[in-house]
């Protein structure tokens, strides 16, 4: 699974519990009809890139939005920003997603009571930022683990006889390599 899908997933799932959000989407594309209001919906948004390493990692920044959809009323404001307190409480007590990120804050957000006029409802796109460390997965096989074994001269004489690796194994490992996500 991306790192992305694996973000909004938390995200969704932390939002779908509550009883004023019943009506959550998960990257929903179609049209949202009068009687699914109100209504909210995740999705990721423009993803940035920057070198992390010199070992294939990334450190990478995307968008995350939460929309919410309330009926044009007189109290539409009112109606999305009780939504958008549930969203900051349920959202503010974990800022890694469950370590899935390196910091998950809230960037702010942006109402939409223009849209009313023409589809009866307005929209609160509520902005969180997620950074994370994304590296190259690599399929090692049987390279996956390593067994080294160690024979050394014996140190314990004065001069060293002999002064080369006697056959006895003086210490070994075995070393399992990462293999990234």
């Amino acid at each position: 699974m991306h790192s992305r899908q694996a973000i909004r997933e938390a995200v969704y799932q932390k939002l779908s519990a509550h009883p004023d959000l019943a009506t959550l989407f998960y990257a929903r594309t179609k049209s949202i009809s009068e009687e699914d209001l109100p209504a909210g919906d995740v999705v990721t948004g423009s993803e940035t890139v920057e070198s992390a390493s010199d070992q294939w990692q990334e450190l990478r920044t995307v968008q995350l939005h939460v929309l919410l959809y309330a009926q044009n009323t007189a109290s539409v404001a009112d109606t999305l920003d009780t939504l958008a307190e549930v969203v900051e409480q349920l959202l503010s007590d974990d800022q890694t997603l469950g370590g899935l990120c390196t910091t998950f804050q809230y960037a702010g957000c942006d109402p939409d009571y223009e849209s009313a006029a023409t589809y009866d409802m307005a929209i609160l796109t509520m902005n969180y930022t997620c950074r994370y460390v994304w590296q190259r997965a690599f399929d090692l096989g049987e390279l996956s683990s390593i067994s080294v074994g160690i024979d050394m001269a014996s140190p314990r004489n004065d001069p060293q006889i002999p002064a080369h690796p006697d056959g006895q194994i003086d210490a070994e490992i075995e070393i399992t390599l990462p293999q990234g996500e």
